[in-house]
This record gives structure tokens, sequence and C-alpha cells, in this order.
């Protein structure tokens, strides 16, 4: 009897049964989302789960608890904290997780689970406690790398940028084309040394005329194949574009865009790199796709039409001597008047 009073008196009770009622039409309310609903978009996602608040009298809702833990998260590592109680801690956890999330931002860009480039990676590296580290993998990896140049902070750099690579790669963040490359390159990665991936970033180094072990590492971010490319259609290549572009950088070419540089066909490279030298004959073109490489690898016959009918020869050459910066201005104007893509454009 008394136990049936205790409960008629809390639930007669106006706050506490409005709250009751609220708790329980939302839940009657809220059904199952499948993240494909929303193109995998986390933004769209959390402001869907946000928007739940609505009609929840008094009670915080997922978007709301999960939006508190991201914005913990984004200020203990903004401003390089330690983790000082419980709270932040989760907040923490929660960080690494959000690192993990296949999902990306509402504007099409990666979350930092999955890089752009592969400084993110070190940074990611950086980030992690000791604990979460394998020391020894890494030791070693440094170690193989202070063989190979003595200069102060090189060994280390170089270890980052290959421990990032190859636990990227373990997560899923770099892609192969196929499945067979998938298998080979994960063979390399999958050794506690990283003996193999070592040695074949070191020959790729050496044979791209790297300045560094972090710019063939680069490479292999974006164009994996690269480390399962042999050393002689590499060599062949770089020959090739030697002969096609007399006096300029090709490893600096080849590095920027490898992919493309080692996939296309040298006649069609040649091609597009004769009309360049065709619509201005005064110009170091050699220097301007040297700074600019991808001139050689889209269509810009439109832009070189246009710029010839706006200046004379005589003015391009001018300004080719006179101003340092020429190669670059007249890169974006080529690209420009091209109608070329904004991932074109590079940065």
């Amino acid at each position: 009897m008394a136990t049936r009073a205790w409960t008629t008196d809390i639930c007669s009770h106006p706050s506490t049964s409005a709250r009751s009622r609220a708790r329980t039409l939302t839940r009657a309310k809220r059904a199952a989302k499948d993240p494909s609903e929303f193109d995998n978009d986390y933004d769209l996602i959390r402001a869907e789960l946000m928007g739940e608040r609505e009609g929840n009298v008094g009670a915080p809702t997922i978007g709301a608890t999960l939006n508190w833990f991201s914005e913990l998260s984004f200020g203990w590592r903004k401003a390089g904290e330690r983790v000082r109680g419980p709270v932040d801690k989760l907040a923490e956890l929660y960080g690494d997780l959000l690192d993990f999330l296949p999902y990306r931002r509402q504007d099409g860009t990666p979350l930092s689970g999955r890089s752009k480039t592969i400084e993110d990676g070190v940074r990611r590296l950086r980030r992690r406690a000791a604990s979460a580290r394998n020391i020894e993998t890494e030791r070693s990896v440094e170690a193989f790398w202070s063989e190979r140049d003595r200069r102060r902070g090189f060994a280390k750099m170089a270890m980052e940028h290959t421990v990032a690579l190859a636990i990227d790669f373990e997560r899923g963040a770099i892609a192969t084309e196929t499945v067979e490359d998938e298998r080979a390159l994960r063979s390399m990665t999958d050794e506690p040394t990283l003996a193999s991936l070592c040695e074949r970033l070191d020959s790729v180094r050496n044979i791209c005329l790297c300045s560094n072990a972090a710019d063939a590492c680069k490479m292999a971010y974006s164009y994996p194949e690269i480390l399962l490319t042999s050393n002689g259609a590499i060599v062949s290549r770089l020959s090739a574009l030697r002969s096609m572009i007399p006096g300029a950088d090709v490893g600096k070419i080849l590095r920027a865009d490898a992919r493309s540089f080692l996939q296309r066909d040298v006649p069609e490279i040649k091609l597009r790199f004769q009309a360049l030298v065709i619509a201005f004959p005064r110009v170091n073109v050699a220097r301007l796709v040297e700074h600019d490489p991808s001139l050689l690898l889209i269509d810009v016959d439109v832009g070189l039409e246009a710029l010839r009918e706006l200046w004379t020869e005589d003015e391009f050459a001018q300004s080719d001597e006179d101003n340092p910066f020429f190669a670059e201005e007249l890169a974006l104007a080529i690209k420009t008047l091209s109608g070329a893509a904004p991932e074109q454009f590079g940065g």
C-alpha cells in the first residue's frame, strides 16, 4: 500500500509526469537511422540527431551529448592540454573514435581518419600516447634511416612519415587499384620492423631524386603502386621526360603526380609540352612545367589561344625575363582561361 501511494505521488507530480511523457513520446518517435540515407555525411547525421531535442523537455539528446563530447575533444586537442579528469579522458577517447569513423564532412572533405595528405597521418602519430605506439617498430625504422643520412632530424622525420604511411594503409586510408597490389603492400606493412617498406622507399627516393625520405613517402601515399613499380620502369619514364624537357627537374615533375606521369602515354605528354612551346616560343617552358607539371596532363589549348590574343611574343618574353614569379602567374592564367576544374589548381 505504501509503495502504491509513493508511485501515485510521483506520477501525479505535474513536472515529473510531463518529463516522463516527453521521454516516452520521444522514444516512440525515434526510429533507427541508416547512415547511407544521409550519404554518410557526419554533419547531416549530427544535425538530425540534434534536431530531436525539440519536444524533448529537459532531457539531453544523443546529438547534444555527442556535440558536447566533440567540443571537449576538439578543445583538448587544439590546446594540446594533458588529460586532467574522467570527463576529459572520455572526450579524448571519443576523439580517437571519430578519427576512425568512415564518414566525411558536409563539404565532401574527409574526416581526420581519412587523411588528405601524409602530414595528417604524421600529426596523428605524434598525438598518440607512447603506450599506443609500437616503440620497437619506430626504433627499427629510425635506425634504418639514420644509417643513410646523418643530417640532424632526418632519421626522425623519415621514421614518422614511414610509420604514418604504414598505419594509414592498414587503416584503409590509402587505397590501391587492385586486390593483388593491396596484398603485396600489406606484406610490407605487416612486418614488425617495416624493413621491406623502408628498403623500397629508399630505392624510390634515390631513383626519383628525392631530397629526403619524406618526399618518397608522400609519393607512395598518393600512389602506393609506385612501391611495386620496377626500378627500370621508373628510370625509363624519367629518361623520357628528360629527353622531352631538357633542363627541367624531371624528378620534381614526376613527384608532383607519380600516378599520372607513370601511367600516361609518353606521346600524349609530349603533345602537351609541344603545344606550350609553340604558344610561348620565347618563354622558358621547362621552368613553367617544372613549376606546374599539371600543364602536361590537362587540355589547355583554349587558354593558350586566349593568352596569345592578349599579348605578343615580345611581351611574354620580357615578362619571363623581368618577373621572377612569371611561371607561377602564367600557369595560373593558362588554367583559368582553359576552365580547369578547382582540384587542378592544387593547394
